[in-house]
């Protein structure tokens, strides 16, 4: 077992990029499950409403899953470390539940349901065992705040390379299966996830390998668990900030997660229900369209651009502040999602311009999140003499996947209300419900995450501060902190 100082705060390019890699693994099933819902009324043939109900069930017994894994990361360290074995053990079984979730097994209605709900419960849980581990892996990595706000870049980056790859072309990949292979859309699709499965697997694979844990506790005590969640109960900036990823994640997912039903049935045409297919008459640089196509263009280029937003919000958050930055691309992301109300669907150029400057605005917040949860953890170290990484940074995946249900199950609800039945021409006042839930639904977000970010209380200074008092703690405590190779 090799020892590094703990001193030795400066991250490689190698282990940034390899952390990356990690997020880039899981998003491209969690990208999948953000257009779960498309998968099970489009392609697995069960009822909309049927599916907003399991999107919400599942996530609800998921969520409680996190705080488990959080907290048992916390208290058991290995040769590896405490949180790297997670994604050591749990990556195979994690991309085999992945491939045969997005499969649809020749049953009955009943046995369908059935079949959804238990593989798309199993599918969240391992994506909890890898992604909760992973996601505190960061605030280990070093103790330097300047350095994990590098690393939560990387893993943005790494994050919407993985969605744009997954759901930005999914349905492309999907439709070029069926083409090429001959196969109906069900087959196509288990197809696309073995190979989004096998890429996952080598890139968490990657992650393991290439990173370390460097950050230790200031006081070997043992910690207490109920101790532990209450005081993540009274942490004031922890709660503020949960709330306000909460209310990004419903404001990210609504928009895309119906984009395939704007696209398919708002920005068409018509609906060609003996083929199959919508029909577009819409021309762009004089290509021919077709809904997946313009899926792939509003999801991928989002992806894109969202990376492009990452590079450039990282100066202004230095000047500015994470809090302050954040709330401004709130209010510009809803300002651009409000101008899709009014702007007709024959103008295919403005409505991708203004889906686009969604993403350029909103996508760059998951960079401030991560970095934020840090701060958090190390305010909370400050204060209570006590290092929980693994509980706080599960309560923001749990905070994901809440705002993911919420989001999933939602709007599903409302199109399942305003007569929306898949594969079928719709009425024009349906039609126009859809746009109208697919552009004012993310505002709601918008507004309650602007609201509990007025009430975070930590700051560029603050965040200083405790790094100082944490470097003085550790001196103090004459730890020799010991890195698992």
């Amino acid at each position: 077992m090799a020892l590094i100082d703990q001193n030795n705060h400066k991250l490689s390019i190698l282990e940034k990029c390899a952390y990356g890699a990690g997020d880039m693994a899981c998003n491209l099933f969690w990208g999948l499950i953000c257009i779960a819902s498309a998968f099970y009324t489009e392609y697995f043939g069960l009822e909309a409403g049927v599916v907003a109900t399991m999107m919400l069930v599942v996530a609800c017994i998921d969520i409680a899953f996190d705080v488990v894994i959080g907290a048992v990361a916390d208290r058991h360290k290995t040769k590896w470390g405490r949180f790297r074995p997670w994604i050591l053990f749990g990556v195979v079984p994690f991309c085999i539940i992945g491939i045969v979730t997005f499969t649809t097994p020749e049953f009955d209605t009943t046995a369908k349901t059935v079949y959804a709900y238990i593989t798309f419960l199993i599918m969240r849980l391992m994506y909890s065992v890898v992604n909760v581990p992973y996601g505190a892996l960061m605030g280990v990595m070093s103790a330097d705040s300047d350095e994990r706000d590098k690393v939560s870049a990387f893993r943005n980056i790494g994050a919407q390379i993985g969605c744009m790859v997954s759901y930005g072309f999914v349905f492309t990949i999907v439709r070029f299966i069926m083409d090429t292979m001959n196969v109906n859309g069900q087959k196509a699709f288990s197809t696309t996830a073995f190979i989004y499965a096998t890429a996952a697997f080598i890139l968490l694979m990657i992650t393991f390998l290439f990173t370390r844990e460097r950050v230790e506790p200031a006081a070997q005590e043992q910690s207490n668990l109920s101790q532990d969640l209450k005081d993540l109960g009274a942490n004031k900036p922890w709660i503020m900030l949960t709330i306000a990823n909460i209310a990004m994640l419903f404001f990210v997912f609504v928009h895309n997660g119906l984009i395939a039903y704007y696209a398919k049935y708002y920005l068409a045409d018509s609906y060609d229900t003996v083929n199959d297919v919508a029909v577009f008459n819409a021309t762009l640089f004089g290509f021919q369209l077709n809904w997946e196509t313009i899926s792939t263009i509003l999801l991928s280029m989002g992806s894109i651009l969202t990376i492009i937003g990452t590079m450039l919000i990282r100066p202004i958050a230095s000047k500015f502040g994470k809090k302050p930055t954040w709330i401004g691309c709130f209010v510009l992301a809803s300002v651009c999602s409000i101008m899709l109300l009014f702007i007709d669907r024959t103008n295919i150029g403005l409505v991708l311009l203004f889906n686009l400057l969604f993403s350029l605005t909103i996508g760059p917040s998951g960079y401030m999140v991560w970095s934020m949860y840090a701060d958090v953890a190390d305010n909370a170290e400050v204060e209570t003499g006590r290092r929980a990484t693994g509980l706080i940074y599960s309560s923001a995946t749990m905070a994901q996947k809440l705002g993911q249900a919420v989001a999933n199950s939602l709007p599903i609800y409302c199109l399942a209300a305003v007569g929306f039945v898949a594969n079928t021409q719709l009425s024009a006042d349906t039609i126009d419900s859809i746009k109208t839930i697919y552009t004012l639904a993310p505002v709601v977000g918008g507004v309650v995450g602007i609201i509990a970010l007025c009430f975070y209380t930590i700051d560029e200074d603050k965040v200083k501060a405790n790094s100082e008092k944490l470097a003085e703690m550790k001196a103090n405590s004459n730890n020799t902190d010991v890195v698992a190779q």
